[in-house]
């Protein structure tokens, strides 16, 4: 019987290579199991392992934001925009800075929209404009380089 020697975080069963990793002990209040354990579904040492690399990446990535989030961060009230006003220092308070911001983003722009145009509109009217921004929202967007992405912007209006 000849041995594989499986990826890291990877386990073989019925000769089905699977992803295994523990959920760190910070974490597992944002989770139902200890473990996380998905088939990779191939059979293939090669593919398992770029498939386990890339999954082990997502998971660091997505647990360091979640653990970004949830502690304090060193030197947080040495920064210029102070978003959260308790976390400042009582002594020290950093100048509150807001932001003007260029663009509108699609759901603003829906809301925008239906607040001028939806008026004595029925239900329908509102759902189908939601649903439509929805779908656009949910879309996946392009990373080509030879796709453009474009912003909606905001252009200021011109009154005579």
């Amino acid at each position: 019987m000849s041995e594989t020697i499986c990826p890291s975080f990877t386990f073989v069963k019925s000769g089905i290579f699977y992803l295994s990793r523990r959920i760190p002990t910070e974490l597992k209040s944002h989770y139902t199991s200890p473990r996380i354990a998905f088939s990779l579904r191939t059979r293939s040492v090669r593919i398992a392992e770029a498939r386990a690399r890339r999954a082990a990446c997502q998971l660091d990535e997505y647990w360091f934001h979640l653990l970004s989030q949830s502690k304090e961060l060193p030197g947080k009230h040495m920064l210029r925009l102070q978003r959260d006003p308790r976390a400042a220092s009582k002594a020290t308070p950093a100048p509150r800075v807001e932001a003007v911001s260029e663009t509108i983003t699609l759901s603003e722009s829906m809301a925008l929209y239906l607040k001028h145009k939806g008026n004595n509109r029925p239900d329908a009217f509102h759902r189908a404009a939601e649903r439509a921004s929805g779908y656009v929202i949910d879309a996946p967007v392009a990373t080509s380089p030879s796709t453009p992405t474009r912003g909606l912007t905001r252009t200021p209006s011109v009154t005579a």
